[in-house]
């Protein structure tokens, strides 16, 4: 009777800890689709619910689901609705294969007062396919080559006019060199980088591109002239670089360590659009012009050194 007794007890702490977890965390994964082509992108959301007073420790989510190909980090959403607070956290994966994939279960560690507990987040399935190929048929063109017969007269006059051509750069580039000598050298004016990108997000306001539908044209220009900025103000080839590349070249920059927070957001904003097809609310878009108004004249004051080496261009 007493080994029962224990044993009744045991079982209704641990049904009544698994309740108080349940009311402090609750946890769902979900994917846009189950179905995927080999190499498409995977859009992987984490979706966490707790009391306010509940402390969130997520792991590394590259770590975690190493079986698939790790993408990017995108939109972090954090939203409080009668007394819980909602997360949001977005990735993106691919898969390089086709096979049925099943998405990992992991934990993620929660702190709660004094105690510490761990919930577990579901595996997810989805299905990875492969092109449709016709193995019985030989690789060929959409269209046979089309063959041009040699016309020996219109290659002779093609050579001609290249050479005359050739000719009068010679002729004009010895004109121009001549008369830059007689010339007094006038003073360059170099626009600062920062005046360049005010205006340029000046004139982008008054296209009103998302407001009339454009929200791809709006997020590829916008973050253009962002990235022409920083490449102008901060000498790295941000053009050619992804966002988080860009962010590590921030940190090394003491004038750019300010606006690391403002840049991550902006850029994520800005990957959404680009690789999920996330079609953004209009507050979004406005705050992306906020953001980017904000890492421009935070960054905007050129040092005494800049300035002369400007002035001397």
């Amino acid at each position: 009777m007493v080994k029962c007794g224990y044993s009744n007890i045991l079982l209704f702490w641990f049904l009544f800890s698994q309740l108080i977890n349940a009311q402090q965390i609750s946890l769902k994964a979900t994917t846009d689709t189950s179905d995927y082509k080999i190499g498409d992108y995977i859009q992987y959301q984490l979706e966490i619910v707790h009391a306010p007073d509940v402390k969130i420790l997520l792991p590394s989510i590259k770590d975690s689901l190493k079986n698939l190909e790790f993408i990017d980090t995108l939109h972090t959403e954090i939203k409080r609705l009668d007394n819980r607070i909602i997360e949001k956290h977005d990735y993106l994966f691919s898969y390089y294969d086709s096979a049925r994939v099943t998405i990992p279960s992991f934990y993620v560690k929660y702190v709660a007062g004094n105690d510490t507990g761990f919930a577990a987040v579901e595996g997810l399935t989805i299905n990875v396919h492969a092109l449709k190929t016709d193995p019985a048929k030989d690789i060929q063109d959409v269209k046979a080559p089309v063959t041009i017969p040699l016309n020996w007269i219109m290659i002779l006059l093609i050579i001609t006019g290249i050479l005359v051509v050739l000719m009068l750069i010679y002729v004009a580039y010895r004109y121009w060199k001549n008369k830059k000598r007689m010339t007094v050298e006038k003073a360059v004016v170099k626009i600062p980088p920062h005046e360049k990108a005010l205006v340029s997000l000046k004139e982008l306001e008054a296209k009103k591109l998302w407001q009339q539908g454009f929200i791809k044209e709006y997020h590829s220009e916008i973050t253009e002239i962002i990235r022409r900025y920083f490449e102008e103000r901060f000498g790295f080839n941000a053009l050619e670089q992804t966002s988080a590349e860009i962010i590590e070249e921030l940190k090394k920059s003491n004038d750019g360590g300010n606006i690391i927070d403002t840049a991550e957001k902006f850029f994520s904003n800005a990957d959404m659009v680009k690789f999920a097809k996330f079609e953004p609310l209009p507050k979004v878009n406005e705050e992306m012009m906020k953001q980017a108004y904000e890492i421009v004249e935070q960054t905007a004051s050129m040092t005494k050194k800049e300035v002369e080496v400007a002035a001397n261009v």
